[in-house]
């Protein structure tokens, strides 16, 4: 899960609980104030009937209830003495019967009465709720007993709305919460993506570039500070590492060469014997390994350190002939069959001394590794309206599939011994990569069903 809606998740969680924690607070305190005003009225009614009825006993008279604080006839009220003997029914008593819940002298309850019979706002199930209390006070040395209730059915609904209400109301505080909570988290990591914007730029051919540092001196400053200091490190590696392969290259290239040449001068000397002759041949042999490979490591480190291109319109049909021919005396040598399909002309813009190293590597490549005896090169370039295509097929040895991701890097080899049976050093593949990747193309090596070693070429034309 990413920061941002972990930020969103945290912020709108703490927000809710706070908002539901103060909602129901208020619900309760507006839920318990109504019932408290009906319980004062419920017990004020209970305490006027108390004294009509003290009054009726002092004087032996009728029970009077005229000048009752409410009417009568809208309450459930039922009074009995310490016998159960009844004192007062109202009339409300005679649709429906209220039980006290044992132990409470305040309740609630729902009772059914049919609209049919009395109208007290029932629901549309014929229920009605009512508050009750239960009121005992001392009459000339009796207890005498009240049940009271008053219907509250629209208490209740006025209840339910404003339930339905805070519920709707949550809701959409919620969805507000949510998208500023969003918004705020993108504003807050706004400066972080910036740096890992930045970050993804800056690769081995842009080290140069830098974060740009914000203007307050915060965590995230600090954090560019740090990153800005590890891309200087690691510019200075890599400039440390192209250099070094570039002089070390250069200062090999000279005494090889005189190596060479001095082993030539033996080798023309008539007097040397059988074994010493054999002896130079293959330290000459060895020797002009070691200028190869030292003239790879010299064009990789120009290529590396350079990165320019001199482009000029080049035609890849020509410099592919080129190529060809300049191998023709090895392919016969070796009974290699070349099949050609190549459209011609096919131009672009690019760099001619480069693309000819590219071709003489991946030809070099399929002559090296191709079968021992009459093998196959199949050459195909063909142009679209944005893209050539090489394709240089050659039939050899299958490539094993772990090695098929690695051929690109530096001194990989697919013979794990290094054997010199077939040459090579590991790098040419590499310069062909390189010089593919500065001319904006792609380079793939695959297998083939037909049991053939594919290279795709593709460059913008």
């Amino acid at each position: 899960m990413k920061i941002r809606k972990k930020i969103t998740i945290w912020i709108s969680g703490t927000a809710l609980f706070s908002t539901l924690a103060f909602s129901s607070l208020i619900f309760f305190e507006l839920t318990e104030e109504p019932f408290k005003l009906i319980d004062k009225e419920l017990l004020h009614m209970a305490t006027v009937l108390t004294q009509r009825i003290q009054e009726t006993t002092n004087h032996e008279k009728a029970l009077n209830l005229n000048d009752m604080p409410y009417n009568p006839d809208e309450y459930w009220i039922v009074a009995q003495d310490d016998h159960k003997k009844e004192i007062y029914r109202s009339r409300l008593t005679q649709f429906t019967d209220i039980s006290t819940p044992i132990g409470k002298t305040r309740f609630v309850i729902e009772k059914h009465i049919p609209r049919t019979h009395i109208w007290l706002k029932q629901d549309r199930h014929d229920d009605v709720m009512f508050r009750g209390m239960v009121v005992q006070e001392r009459i000339n040395g009796r207890f005498v007993e009240i049940r009271i209730a008053k219907p509250i059915e629209d208490l209740e609904e006025e209840l339910i709305r404003l339930g339905m209400t805070i519920g709707i109301s949550l809701f959409l505080c919620a969805l507000t919460i949510f998208i500023l909570s969003y918004a705020l988290a993108g504003r807050i990591l706004r400066p972080i993506s910036a740096i890992i914007n930045q970050s993804r730029e800056i690769s081995e051919k842009s080290l140069d570039k830098r974060i740009p540092l914000g203007k307050t001196k915060d965590e995230l400053y600090e954090l560019s500070v740090a990153l800005n200091k590890m891309f200087d490190r690691i510019q200075l590696s890599f400039l440390r590492q192209k250099e070094f392969i570039g002089n070390a290259s250069h200062e090999l290239k000279s005494p090889i060469t005189l190596l060479m040449l001095a082993q030539e001068d033996i080798l023309l000397n008539e007097n040397l014997s059988l074994s010493a002759e054999d002896s130079l041949i293959k330290q000459l042999e060895t020797s002009r390994r070691m200028s190869h490979l030292v003239k790879n490591l010299l064009d990789l480190s120009r290529m590396e350190q350079q990165d320019k291109l001199h482009k000029e319109k080049t035609d890849l049909s020509q410099l592919i002939q080129r190529v060809v021919g300049d191998y023709a005396d090895v392919l016969a040598e070796k009974q290699i069959q070349v099949h050609r399909q190549i459209d011609t002309p096919c131009s672009m813009m690019g760099d001619p001394e480069k693309l000819f190293r590219l071709f003489v590597n991946l030809i070099d490549n399929a002559i090296r590794y191709n079968q021992p005896e009459k093998g196959i090169i199949k050459i195909t370039l063909t142009q679209s309206q944005a893209m050539a295509h090489i394709e240089i097929l050659n039939a050899g040895r299958e490539i094993p599939k772990q090695d098929l991701p690695r051929l690109f890097e530096q001194f990989y080899r697919v013979e794990k011994s290094r054997s010199q049976a077939l040459g090579g050093s590991g790098l040419g593949l590499a310069i062909a990569r390189k010089i593919v990747s500065l001319h904006n193309g792609t380079i793939s090596i695959r297998n083939t069903p037909d049991r053939m070693i594919q290279v795709m070429v593709e460059l913008p034309v």
